[in-house]
């Protein structure tokens, strides 16, 4: 018994909508001024330098989360949404890694490294088997 690509991809879009609404409104909080560590990285900042950012980044993020909600809309046409937010999700890693792992550091960092990995990993995953399914079922 093989999953529908199409139920694995809308699932994924799902979890990466849901993910980054929460994502988006923990960041609303913190521009509000409520202070609590940054989902992502468990960075507590504080200022209204701070909030303004965080307020722009959650702007960003609902707009992203949007785009995946869009996605499970139409899962098979859309999948190179979860490429895209594959390479984003590598490269935020890539960056806080670079240039501010010494100010972060600790276990809120290496948390938020892994969820990201993990989230990666598993839309990648999904988009090759959904890619593989579709290839098998045209040369048959």
């Amino acid at each position: 018994m093989s999953v529908q690509p199409s139920s694995m991809l809308r699932i994924m879009f799902i979890v990466g909508a849901t993910v980054d609404g929460a994502i988006a409104a923990s960041w609303f909080l913190i521009a509000s001024g409520v202070q609590i560590p940054n989902i992502l990285n468990g960075y507590v900042g504080a200022g209204s330098d701070y909030q303004l950012a965080m307020y722009v980044a959650a702007m960003f993020m609902m707009g992203w989360a949007s785009l995946l909600v869009w996605g499970a809309i139409r899962p098979l046409e859309r999948r190179g949404l979860l490429l895209i937010t594959s390479a984003f999700l590598i490269l935020s890693v890539v960056f806080e890694l670079m240039f501010y792992g010494d100010t972060l550091g600790g276990g809120g960092l290496a948390f938020g490294v892994a969820k990201r990995i993990v989230l990666s990993s598993a839309a990648i995953a999904v988009y090759v088997y959904s890619s593989r399914h579709e290839k098998s079922t045209l040369n048959t």
